[in-house]
C-alpha cells in the first residue's frame, strides 16, 4: 500500500470520529474565513463539490453564493475517461447521486461551464501541507483538472488535516490558498 493511501485512510478514520459539534465548529470557522476573502467576494462563478457526509459541508457556501447572485458549478465525473466537467445548477432536482455516491449535476437539466469561466475553484482533499499540496480521495480527477485550470484555487480543511509535507508525485499541483477554521494560508508565500 502506498504512503499516500495509508495517510489518506488514517486521516479519513480520524475525521469520521469527530463529533457533530466539532464538525460544525470547524465548518463555521472555514466559512467565516472564506467569506472574507476578496476572491470569494469577487467571484462570479464558483466551482465546488456537493459535499458528502465525510466532507466539510459545502451547502452553506453554495447557498450564500446563490444569495449573492453567483453561479455555482459542480463537477460530474466521467469514470471511463477519468475526466471531470462542471455544470451550473441552482435547484435540488438538478442533481443526483453519481460516481461513488457523490451528488452530481444532471447534464440534461444543467448547463456545462468551461473551466476557464470558473473564477474560484474550491478543491477537496483529505490531507494538506502548507505548500498547498494535497492528498485527495484517490480518483485523480482534480490532478488532471488543475493542470489546465488558470483561476484561483482554494481548499478547505481543519487544522488537524495539515501536515508538514506530503509525499509528491511529478503530476501533483498545489492549491493557492488553504482555509482552516483558524486561518488562511497563502501557499505561494511559504518557503519551499
Amino acid at each position: 500500500m502506498s504512503e499516500k493511501k495509508i495517510l489518506r485512510q488514517k486521516m479519513l478514520k480520524e475525521l469520521s470520529l469527530l463529533s457533530n459539534l466539532d464538525r460544525k465548529k470547524v465548518e463555521a470557522g472555514q466559512q467565516k474565513q472564506l467569506f472574507t476573502t476578496p476572491v470569494f467576494q469577487n467571484a462570479a462563478t464558483i466551482g465546488i463539490t456537493i459535499s458528502t457526509e465525510i466532507e466539510w459541508d459545502t451547502y452553506p457556501i453554495i447557498e450564500k453564493a446563490w444569495k449573492e447572485g453567483k453561479v455555482i458549478a459542480s463537477p460530474k465525473c466521467i469514470v471511463k475517461t477519468k475526466e471531470m466537467y462542471y455544470y451550473a445548477w441552482n435547484q435540488q432536482n438538478q442533481i443526483q447521486n453519481g460516481y461513488a455516491g457523490i451528488k452530481e449535476p444532471i447534464p440534461e437539466k444543467t448547463k456545462q461551464i468551461p473551466s476557464s469561466d470558473i473564477d474560484l475553484l474550491i478543491v477537496p482533499g483529505v490531507i494538506f501541507d502548507r505548500y498547498g499540496y494535497r492528498i485527495g480521495y484517490g480518483g485523480g480527477y482534480y490532478d488532471r483538472m488543475l493542470a489546465d485550470y488558470a483561476g484561483v484555487t482554494i481548499s478547505l480543511c481543519s487544522e488537524r488535516q495539515l501536515v508538514q509535507q506530503i509525499p509528491r508525485e511529478n503530476y501533483d499541483l498545489s492549491v493557492q490558498q488553504i482555509i482552516t477554521e483558524e486561518r488562511i494560508i497563502h501557499t505561494s508565500e511559504q518557503n519551499i
